[in-house]
């Protein structure tokens, strides 16, 4: 995998997967907080609706205990066990009562019967209508289909007695709270209640459900809950009805046994939720979107410049120390470009010097194998071709015999120069360092080469400004090297001219020689190549000279290069840098 593509993989786990996580979790969140503020609201509606119940029923409750324990019960019950006379006129005498109370009671129940302690009815309500007493055992009103019954003991005065019971029918229309099951969240919603001990449904807004067992509300064709949930005192759950997802809350009380269920549709508030959410997660995904573009288009351009520096080292490691190279730039990338530029340079140059010192190296064996054999019988030549110049001048030779031998001795001298040249590139050199002034070593050079200098019409101008000119150096061998590069500069102006040698000093701790002169030049496709052993573009050339000062300067620490353009527009220009020593100078 490139590392473009790792990049992009890191984001895309990193920061495109989060945040759309982040967006499908904010999706399910708010339709989580919807479903609780639905919950909140409804069970509200619930615990509104099981409170107003419990106080109509705590009414009713009183009622009941009234009817059992006032005087005139009572007394009825007494005569229950007496004469038949006394009987009739306990029971004229609760009757007068009872009538009177059940003018307040009729609107709430559907039915009371006063039964003995066999069960046997001694009154009921409503009383006949008909006739001015009730008789025991009459037949009463019938039971109307919306009734709860309840069931309460009747003791005697003591209370410890039980001397026979109460039933009364509740009429259900007066003892639901129409007006709290009425209330509902939305539009949609509603309440229910069911009767836990009849296992039936006492309300519901659609009279399909209406006294049905509470199987067929809860079950597969309804609510499809598990009934197991109605166990709890209060509580809220979520069903689907239909197509819609209703939530509900429900509260139950002990007495009467019933549970009051308030519930509410989800999609009728989920709209705007709905529309919130699709337009948060259409935000976020466009941010993904736009983010991984943005970021894939700024890792592409970044690390364009690191494909290219990849190849590029590819190159350099196929032996290429040319590559193509990025441009610059100011980031990391950029500044590893340059490093890496920088290196190849540096490895580049390395690579030259291995080469010149393997070329300076096979030339010192291949100097130090010949030597012997070049110079000894060049020194017989040189001997005969001696003697027969000295016959000449004698005039024991013709005199047209002369230039020839002139010729083979100065071709002889030539051919000894280059293998003393040859001899002292491969020679090893003495590593005796003495501190010494550059200064000194320069005019030292210009004395022994300023006969020559002035003889062809060359000027000296020195312009030695450096404060500092001391350095550690073997001055025989600096000397050799500048005097070559002041002879080169000679050769270059047969016909006079200037010679011009200055020095500088160069931060940090480096010193500078500049030697310029007024000849032709140096071509610039040659400026590296006149440092090669045994290239020369003179004819006479041996192509030693500046082979021989470049190996002097280098081993000093120092560079000898060709400055283009020089200084003054014209001729050729060696820049000479060494290192100073930083003691000063030893006395």
């Amino acid at each position: 995998m490139s590392l473009r593509a790792k990049f992009l993989t890191l984001f895309a786990v990193f920061a495109v997967v989060p945040l759309i996580a982040v967006g499908v979790f904010d999706y399910v969140y708010s339709m989580r907080a919807l479903e609780t503020l639905i919950a909140t609201q409804v069970e509200e509606i619930a615990s509104q609706s099981a409170a107003q119940i419990d106080r109509d029923f705590a009414v009713r409750e009183s009622e009941l205990l009234l009817l059992t324990e006032n005087t005139e019960t009572q007394r009825l019950y007494q005569a229950l066990t007496s004469e038949p006379g006394a009987r009739e006129q306990a029971l004229r005498s609760t009757d007068a009562y009872l009538r009177q109370a059940w003018t307040v009671l009729s609107p709430f129940y559907s039915r009371i019967e006063f039964r003995d302690a066999n069960g046997a009815a001694v009154y009921r309500l409503p009383p006949d209508s008909d006739a001015g007493t009730t008789e025991l055992g009459e037949a009463g009103a019938p039971y109307r289909p919306n009734v709860m019954a309840v069931t309460r003991p009747i003791y005697d005065e003591s209370g410890d007695r039980e001397v026979g019971s109460l039933f009364a029918a509740i009429d259900l229309e007066a003892l639901l709270p129409y007006d709290e099951l009425a209330a509902r969240f939305g539009e949609t919603g509603y309440s229910t209640v069911v009767d836990r001990s009849r296992n039936l449904v006492v309300y519901h807004p659609s009279h399909a459900y209406r006294d049905q067992s509470l199987g067929t509300l809860l079950g597969p064709d309804g609510w499809n809950v598990d009934p197991r949930v109605l166990e709890g005192d209060r509580g809220t759950l979520t069903y689907s009805e239909g197509d819609t997802t209703r939530v509900a809350a429900f509260v139950s009380l002990a007495e009467p046994p019933w549970t009051i269920f308030a519930a509410g549709s989800a999609e009728e508030f989920s709209a705007p939720f709905v529309a919130m959410r699709a337009r948060t997660l259409i935000v976020v995904l466009v941010v993904a979107a736009v983010v991984a573009l943005l970021f894939t288009v700024i890792t592409r351009r970044e690390t364009r410049s690191l494909v290219a520096l990849t190849a590029a080292a590819d190159e350099v490691g196929a032996g290429n120390f040319t590559p193509e190279l990025p441009p610059p730039g100011t980031g990391e990338v950029g500044r590893l470009s340059t490093a890496f530029g920088l290196m190849v340079g540096k490895v580049r140059d390395m690579l030259k010097q291995i080469e010149a010192s393997r070329q300076m190296a096979v030339v010192g064996e291949f100097a130090s194998q010949i030597s012997h054999e070049i110079r000894n019988p060049l020194t017989s030549v040189k001997l005969n071709l001696q003697s027969l110049k000295r016959d000449v001048n004698s005039g024991q030779i013709p005199e047209e015999s002369a230039r020839p031998i002139e010729i083979s001795l100065r071709e002889i001298e030539r051919l000894d120069q280059v293998v003393s040249g040859v001899l002292d590139l491969g020679r090893p050199r003495s590593t005796t360092r003495e501190s010494q002034s550059l200064h000194d070593m320069l005019r030292a050079a210009l004395e022994v080469v300023g006969p020559q200098l002035s003889e062809g019409g060359i000027e000296i101008e020195v312009d030695c400004r450096a404060e500092d000119d001391v350095v550690s150096a073997n001055a025989e061998q600096l000397r050799a090297a500048f005097l070559n590069l002041f002879l080169n500069a000679a050769e270059a102006m047969p016909d006079g001219g200037a010679l011009r040698v200055s020095t500088e000093f160069q931060k940090p701790g480096r010193i500078e020689v500049r030697i310029a002169d007024e000849g032709p030049g140096i071509p610039r496709g040659v400026s590296e190549e006149i440092f090669r052993p045994f290239y020369s573009s003179k004819e006479q050339g041996t192509g030693l000279g500046l082979s021989l000062a470049l190996r002097a300067v280098e081993e000093h620490g120092g560079t000898l290069a060709v400055a283009n353009p020089p200084r003054s527009g014209r001729g050729a220009e060696f820049v000479v840098t060494l290192p100073l020593e930083s003691k000063g100078m030893e006395t």
